[in-house]
């Protein structure tokens, strides 16, 4: 709890205190003999919940810091003016003479009644900076000088208050040099990324030589270190600030693309200050390190929030920032990312944080090392954004670890996803009460998992054949620019290997932007079904089968007998609820939330029946997210009838047998 909280509960405190002492004082007896009157219920206080608010470089962002520039586009034309955006990573650590964007909010997210802030600002003597306006709940100041800031917020209601310390200064650069001395790891990782050698070839037109390039400096914000436009980040000597301080012009798109067909680099020709703050370096994510590295300061700052991406992923044509702010992964309110935190929750955090999956990845045998923090799932979770050993980045591919079953394929960059999305448990621990967790994807697309009773049980092909080997993009041939495999580098005559999970999930984007589904189906959205339900994109699923608009594909008979054959999804739906029959007759109760989401009767010993626990085993593998735990009454085997249609139907069949001593009445059996 912060220090603004602790004063405040302890205001509140004495408060309390206080006006109960005056009433025991003075409160005659008989008003004290008489009934209490009725009252209304007093309202819970409001808390405060102070963030600094993150901002991308495009001027579309509704906090945009926005200046004009002057470019050139055409020589012949010559100058004109351009309208660029700077961006904030949303860390405490800050460039000085940028404004800082804070946010005061309620900590009741159901709370929609009047905000009325009342800010304070703490600072240096000799600063200048002031708060924009101290009772908007979304205001600013711009540090004016380096040192520490602090700002804290209170609203009405005698709620606790908030705060956060803030640090500003300048930028050193050359973080090559300058960082290797303390961090020689990460920046020998560093140097390697797309990252480091952001700006060089485009300066150069190194990519594309034999096309005109259309680099020019409005877009240079995103390829460089502490990109602002005087006179904001004046000071911070930061890219643009520096090459004002030494007059340096950005490279005409001629020069550009002279340099291109083996003319004089602009790159080399750059003064050493603004050549120092060339490329995406530590500060560009981090903050300014110069009180860092001078005085050993411990200003430099780092988190998981995807706000440091977004800065620059999230503009200029860039939407993977809106693409998982569409995704289930980023929900701060999902039960997913409030619920696992605690000391009894220690083995949850691999998966329900996203600092807990970086250091399970880091220690995956000993859950005591996993960070129990609150966190979503954001991009630093999945990629590292040091290391380029991986495709894209990503901590981990090929093959997964930590598996609670053997993974015989080369999964290639659906690793990441196998990591989460599994059982945590056996069919073998299902007579000891162990059933499987929310999503066993990884399981069905596997070809595996469930209680299968000695049986070999039938598979679709889905895991064999979809993203087992580099997909061939279908905007090569029509794009020069585009490269040839999907989720593949341009130029890359190999490919990446996708793994079922990608191919499916992460297809790309809709391309009209003015479509409603736009950034809400595939990419980094992961949905292939759009958030409100009312749109399925089958797009992934059309060269194998064509003219496909849902994924409630027909299929051949009738599983769960009800005397129609309906489609894939209605056919296992079915077949659950033909189950769910079976076991409600033994005695099994559905709890609407908290695992395992029902009660099992137990016998005279004290222990579940061994016929019981399997199918029930079954039937939560097959159900996926239980009822309860989404707007909706749970997914009831849609994602697995699409997985693997031909397991989930055995497996459900196979429980009933089991359970009932016979066949499901009318329907067809799998074999």
């Amino acid at each position: 709890m912060s220090s603004w909280k602790l004063v405040a509960i302890a205001a509140s405190v004495v408060t309390v205190l206080t006006v109960a002492l005056a009433v025991v004082s003075f409160t005659p007896a008989a008003t004290a003999l008489a009934a209490p009157p009725a009252q209304e219920p007093t309202p819970a206080p409001i808390n405060a919940v102070v963030n600094i608010v993150p901002v991308t470089m495009s001027a579309k962002d509704p906090n945009a810091i926005t200046a004009t520039i002057k470019i050139i586009t055409d020589t012949k034309v010559g100058e004109s003016n351009a309208t660029v955006a700077m961006g904030a990573t949303g860390l405490t650590n800050v460039p000085i003479n940028v404004p800082v964007r804070v946010e005061c909010k309620p900590d009741n997210l159901e709370y929609t009644g009047p905000i009325t802030p009342t800010w304070s600002l703490y600072k240096s003597p000799d600063s200048q900076a002031a708060l924009k306006d101290p009772k908007a709940n979304l205001t600013e100041f711009t540090p004016d000088i380096a040192g520490a800031y602090a700002v804290t917020c209170a609203l009405p209601g005698g709620g606790a208050a908030d705060g956060l310390h803030l640090f500003a200064g300048a930028y050193v650069g050359n973080n090559a040099e300058t960082c290797k001395t303390c961090h020689p790891r990460q920046v020998e990782d560093w140097v390697k990324t797309g990252h480091a050698n952001s700006l060089a070839p485009l300066l150069d037109n190194k990519l594309a030589p034999d096309q005109d390039s259309h680099f020019t400096e409005y877009c240079a914000a995103c390829h460089t270190t502490g990109y602002f436009v005087p006179p904001i980040g004046s000071g911070s000597n930061g890219f643009k600030d520096a090459a004002t301080a030494t007059k340096w012009q950005f490279p005409t798109l001629e020069q550009i693309n002279a340099a291109g067909k083996g003319g004089p680099s602009n790159f080399d020709a750059m003064p050493p200050e603004v050549k120092a703050m060339a490329n995406i370096g530590c500060e560009q994510c981090h903050g300014p390190a110069a009180e860092h590295v001078k005085n050993g300061a411990t200003v430099m700052a780092t988190s998981q929030s995807a706000g440091t991406c977004n800065m620059c992923h999230n503009s200029g044509g860039h939407g993977k920032g809106t693409e998982l702010q569409n995704a289930g992964h980023s929900d701060a309110n999902s039960p997913a990312f409030n619920e696992p935190i605690g000391p009894t929750r220690q083995a949850c955090v691999r998966c329900h944080s996203g600092d807990g999956y970086v250091s399970f990845l880091a220690n995956p045998t000993n859950p005591a090392a996993w960070a129990n923090v609150k966190q979503t799932i954001s991009c630093a979770t999945c990629h590292n954004p040091h290391d380029s050993t991986n495709a894209w980045q990503l901590r981990i591919v090929d093959k997964p670890i930590g598996l609670p079953f053997q993974v015989t394929q080369n999964v290639g960059l659906s690793a990441t996803c196998f990591e989460c999305h599994n059982s945590r448990t056996t069919p073998e621990e299902a007579v000891k009460s162990s059933f499987p967790h929310y999503s066993s994807v990884a399981e069905f697309i596997s070809n595996t998992g469930g209680v299968t009773y000695g049986q070999k049980v039938a598979n679709s092909p889905h895991g064999d054949l979809v993203g087992s080997a580099p997909v061939k993009n279908p905007a090569a041939t029509d794009d020069p620019a585009a490269g040839k495999f999907l989720w593949s580098a341009p130029g890359d005559d190999k490919g990446n290997v996708p793994g079922a999970c990608v191919a499916c999930h992460m297809w790309p984007l809709i391309a009209d932007p003015k479509d409603p589904n736009f950034e809400k189906v595939g990419g980094h959205s992961f949905n292939t079904v759009s958030p409100d339900g009312k749109f399925e994109y089958t797009a992934a699923c059309e060269s194998c089968h064509q003219d496909i608009t849902t994924f409630n594909m027909p299929v051949q008979a009738d599983y769960d007998g009800n005397g129609k054959v309906e489609g894939a999804q209605d056919e296992v739906k079915g077949l659950l609820d033909v189950l769910m029959k079976a076991l409600e007759a033994k005695g099994v109760k559905k709890v609407e939330t908290g695992y395992p989401y029902g009660v099992l009767p137990k016998g005279a010993d004290g222990q579940v029946d061994d016929k019981i626990d399997n199918a029930w085993y079954n039937y939560r593998i097959v159900y996926g997210v239980m009822w309860g735990e989404d707007t909706g009454d749970g997914n009831q085997g849609k994602a697995q009838a699409v997985h693997n249609f031909n397991r989930a139907v055995q497996l459900l069949q196979l429980s009933y047998q089991d359970l009932t001593g016979q066949a499901v009445p009318g329907a067809k059996i799998m074999k």
